[in-house]
């Protein structure tokens, strides 16, 4: 119930989720930019950063789903999406950083199942379309996986495509190699044919003699 420790408990899911779906040099937790600012964890694709946030609002949701009245209901309601909405601004302001390297996108991982759905298809939906207009997209647990096992598909494809490069490159420098030994390999051998004419001339002169 604790924020810290309810945050505390949402990076620790999420490390758990990275751990089991991509290489370990894929990722990053705790990723600290130049401004002192660090997000829970970042993705490496390719050259540039996925930045993932882990906290999630969750007082608020508490008193909305155990109103007795729907008037406390509709008060909890707007001060839930009065919270989420301050989560996603907090999220585009301080990770979508396309200067330090990120894309221009950042993910909302909200570890408890029910807030995620609240928040795209609940009463606070609208708030998703905001979210995606500030870049930001909430994933849940069973979404982000299939969003990590895309990205570990992808991964992959790049790695192929890198060890790709390299042996194409392997080859151009053989071809390389054997092109200069063709060319040693014929000069060996006119300077073997010419050695080869001097000693006939040379053994009929001998003969000769």
């Amino acid at each position: 119930r604790p924020p810290k420790a309810r945050g505390g408990f949402g990076e620790l899911l999420l490390e758990n989720l990275l751990r089991d779906r991509l290489p370990p040099d894929a990722y990053d937790v705790q990723y600290t930019f130049s401004t002192g600012e660090r997000v829970d964890a970042v993705i490496h694709v390719g050259e540039q950063l996925v930045p993932i946030d882990a906290k999630f609002p969750l007082d608020n949701f508490e008193r909305m789903v155990t109103a007795d009245t729907d008037a406390d209901q509709e008060l909890a309601a707007k001060m839930f999406g009065r919270d989420v909405k301050g989560h996603i601004d907090a999220i585009a302001g301080k990770y979508i950083r396309p200067g330090e390297g990120t894309y221009d996108w950042a993910f909302m991982y909200l570890p408890a199942e029910a807030i995620y759905y609240e928040l795209v298809s609940g009463k606070t939906g609208a708030l998703l379309q905001y979210a995606h207009e500030r870049r930001v997209f909430p994933v849940s647990a069973t979404t982000f996986t299939a969003y990590l096992q895309v990205i570990a598909f992808g991964l992959k494809g790049m790695q192929i495509e890198r060890n790709a490069q390299a042996v194409m490159d392997y080859c151009a420098d053989l071809l390389n190699d054997y092109d200069r030994f063709r060319e040693d390999f014929d000069l060996v051998g006119k300077h073997l044919s010419n050695a080869q004419s001097k000693f006939a001339g040379a053994e009929k002169r001998l003969d000769k003699f």
